[in-house]
């Protein structure tokens, strides 16, 4: 976007299907698609003109605003471009994370000076090509023996991230405020969220703020929201046995990918138990509670532990305060009221 004047509408009155699942409860402004989410790079590009925003609800829309104080509730405004919904998927978000995060460089100005005030001496850790390509903000701390791969796209480690030894990251990558990232391999393009753990193989996949992957366990070309806990082992599949195209279902709903190499989808909130393998293309949608040693096909919403059972709606809104509590996060009325109307639903 060229203008520094221009009124934006984002229409997130209907969304892809393949983001149903994950926009339950993030809207598709906050999810990070690079180092930005898409609501930070509207302000970047765009920081005089209005942003209005269309939701598919009312409780949907009051949490949006709540979470968007420079958002406006658009009213039949005249808008000189409008943000469709339903024109992300998520396997266009993660095959877009390269070319992204390389885009949002140039809007990142901040990141020129974090290699200058970085006090932790190269020489305790391995950069592998440029290290110019290679952003860590001075308040982290990186741990000797960690290994930069930066020959296939940059890195951006932002505050206060910790990155023990024995760790391998691949960019193009970017690792939110407050992750943790113990022994762990990141590759083939990630997005990481605030105050995450991990540990074991990533690759190619998004993860949500909140999150914890403490543990051995392999990741791949998947989607995981806010909230969500994977157990140790835990082990999703991204091929087919018969490299065939991966087809994902979603309710009632059967969706093509259009890729060979697609994993999975979890909701926020959702619990993933020790040693859970979750075959090619699973869903699981929010606030789920899985303890199966197999895990085939859509998982519906607030399922516990079998498939005819549903979280009691009380018993979620107490763990799930709880959890938040961990982090020193409050659970504000505006979500209480959506996974509310969601549960309902």
């Amino acid at each position: 976007m060229k203008s520094k004047f221009c009124r934006i509408l984002v229409d997130e009155s209907v969304v892809s299907e393949s983001l149903q699942v994950s926009t339950r409860f993030t809207s598709i402004l906050n999810i990070r698609t690079g180092i930005f989410s898409l609501m930070e790079r509207l302000l970047l590009e765009n920081p005089n003109g209005p942003i209005y925003y269309k939701g598919p609800s009312e409780p949907y829309t009051n949490f949006v605003l709540s979470q968007n104080p420079k958002l406006k509730k658009f009213s039949d405004e005249v808008v000189d471009e409008v943000y469709y919904a339903k024109d992300f998927s998520v396997w266009g978000i993660l095959g877009r994370i390269s070319r992204q995060i390389s885009d949002d460089l140039d809007l990142f100005k901040e990141n020129k000076k974090w290699s200058v005030k970085f006090k932790v001496k190269p020489d305790s850790y391995h950069v592998v090509g440029k290290s110019k390509h290679l952003f860590i903000h001075p308040s982290s701390v990186v741990y000797p023996n960690v290994v930069f791969d930066v020959s296939s796209g940059p890195i951006v480690i932002d505050k206060d991230v910790k990155i023990t030894s024995f760790s391998f990251l691949e960019g193009p990558l970017y690792v939110g405020p407050n992750t943790h990232i113990d022994n762990a391999r990141i590759s083939g393009g990630c997005v990481i969220g605030s105050t995450c753990r991990l540990g074991g193989e990533i690759e190619n996949s998004y993860i949500g703020n909140y999150t914890n992957k403490h543990h051995e366990g392999f990741l791949g070309h998947s989607f995981v929201g806010n909230w969500v806990n994977v157990g140790a082992l835990a082990t999703t599949s991204d091929l087919k046995n018969n490299y065939g195209i991966v087809k994902i279902q979603i309710g009632n709903a059967s969706i093509n990918t259009g890729t060979i190499k697609f994993g999975s989808i979890i909701g926020d909130f959702s619990k993933i138990s020790i040693g859970t393998m979750l075959n090619t293309g699973c869903v699981i949608d929010v606030g789920s509670n899985i303890v199966a040693q197999r895990v085939n096909g859509y998982i519906s919403p607030f399922t516990w532990i079998e498939p005819q059972n549903r979280y009691k709606l009380d018993r979620f809104l107490e763990d799930t305060k709880k959890i938040m509590a961990r982090r020193n996060v409050t659970l504000g009325p505006e979500l209480e009221e959506l996974i509310k109307s969601v549960y309902e639903l």
